[in-house]
Formats: C-alpha cells, sequence, structure tokens
C-alpha cells in the first residue's frame, strides 16, 4: 500500500511543481531578506518568513494528493483493490505527511542557513546553535508539513480539487487570518492567538531577539507546538471517520 502510495505521489507534475515553488518562496525570500536588511535590524528568525509560501505550496499539495484522486474516479479502483477505505486514507496521510516533515525541514534549514552566510558578508552574525535558533527552524518546517496535511483533510471532505483548494485558502487566510480580527476585545486575543498562521508564527520564532508585546498576540513556543499537534491529530482523525461509501460517488 505504502509502496503504491509513494509511486503515486511522485509520478504526478503537481508533487514536484508544489515542492519546487515551496523551495523557491522560503529559500529565495530568505535571500531576499539577507540582501536587503538593515544589518543593524536584523532578526534571525525573519529568513524563515519565506515559509508563507511553503505553506501554500505544501497545502495545495495535500488537496491534490487525494482529490485529484476523486475527481479522476481513480478512487474507485483504489477502493476496489483495498476495501478497508480507512487503511487508504491512513496510508495516503501518512506519507505524505512524512514527506512534507523531510522536505519542509530541509526547506527551513536551507533557507536559515542561505540567510546566515549572505548576512556574515554583510557584518550580521548569528548560528544555528544560539539559543532556541534551532527549535525555531525545526518549528517553521514542520508548520509548513501541518499545513500540508490540514489540505488533504480539506481534500478528502470536499473531494473536488477547485472546491477544496478554494476552500483551503478561505480557511487558512480568512477565516483564520481575517474574521479574528474583528471579534470583540474580549475574545480576539484568544482567538488569533490560536489561528494557523500564528501558531506558526510562535513556532517559527522562539529564538527572536527582540522582545514580544502583548498586541502581537502570540502563544509561547511549548502551547504553540502542542496546540500544531492538536490540530494535526483533528486533520489526520476527520478524513478518517468520514471516509465511507458515499466517497466513491
Amino acid at each position: 500500500m505504502i509502496t503504491s502510495e509513494w509511486i503515486k505521489l511522485w509520478s504526478v507534475r503537481s508533487t514536484w511543481f508544489a515542492l519546487y515553488v515551496a523551495a523557491a518562496g522560503t529559500i529565495g525570500l530568505a535571500a531576499t531578506y539577507a540582501l536587503v536588511a538593515k544589518v543593524a535590524d536584523v532578526e534571525p528568525t525573519d529568513a524563515l518568513q519565506g515559509a508563507v509560501f511553503g505553506q501554500l505550496a505544501f497545502g495545495v499539495l495535500g488537496v491534490l494528493v487525494v482529490s485529484s484522486e476523486f475527481s479522476t474516479g481513480l478512487i474507485r479502483t483504489t477502493f476496489a483493490t483495498v476495501p478497508r477505505r480507512r487503511v487508504v486514507i491512513a496510508a495516503k496521510a501518512g506519507l505524505l505527511f512524512a514527506v512534507m516533515v523531510v522536505v519542509g525541514e530541509l526547506l527551513a534549514f536551507a533557507a536559515f542557513f542561505t540567510a546566515q552566510i549572505l548576512l556574515a558578508r554583510r557584518g550580521a552574525h548569528f548560528s544555528i546553535a544560539d539559543h532556541d535558533m534551532a527549535i525555531s527552524v525545526l518549528g517553521c518546517g514542520f508548520y509548513m508539513a501541518f499545513v500540508g496535511e490540514f489540505g488533504f483533510c480539506v481534500g478528502v471532505l470536499l473531494r473536488r480539487t477547485t472546491a477544496a483548494v478554494s476552500t483551503f485558502f478561505g480557511i487558512v487566510f480568512v477565516a483564520m487570518g481575517v474574521i479574528p480580527s474583528l471579534l470583540p476585545d474580549g475574545v480576539r486575543a484568544d482567538a488569533v492567538r490560536l489561528t494557523f498562521t500564528k501558531v506558526g508564527e510562535a513556532m517559527a520564532t522562539p529564538a527572536r531577539s527582540t522582545p514580544r508585546v502583548a498586541s502581537d498576540y502570540v502563544l509561547g513556543a511549548g502551547a504553540a507546538w502542542g496546540m500544531c499537534l492538536v490540530y494535526l491529530a483533528i486533520s489526520v482523525a476527520v478524513p478518517l471517520l468520514v471516509v465511507t461509501r458515499r466517497d466513491t460517488n
């Protein structure tokens, strides 16, 4: 089963294209930051800002991994071969997440070291061994993988690529990016802290040297990792719960 899903994953152009976009965005923005940032104001974790492009690419890839099979009807063949639908979805989700964790971490470390090398030439020196820096980079890569898994969840639920991609963007960037900031003052801070973007920010920036202020609405690193794991568990559990015979229609 895993071998079959591995072949499917790497045999389509969309996988390679999504990973190229993620690499170009994540590393490219790190290089751009290193070249244009004022040396006096350099914040090493800002080199990880390109993760915003990485998470987009991973999210779309997560959708496509499963929605393309539903859209073309090939999922019927897969389910006929392996009647236990939850096994199929679990194999897809597990393999996809493993690949995205590896690639996400590689991109995060590549972005960090790219910025480190370029900034060193301009007189700004920092290291992966600095306080919490490795945790920041690891958090960045893991968060990108989580967003990709969330895209997979949306793909299983909606089964149609266009609808799933649109919904993914709507949830991540509208429902979680705009709506929480419009809530009443009493609940706004807590709502914003729990959005995907802010959780990812907290995971990727515990090593920042500039102290945060209350208006940043960011969880502590440990709490952010905990929330990410909760969201990840939900993103895996929901597809397993909803996969029924109607999913082959």
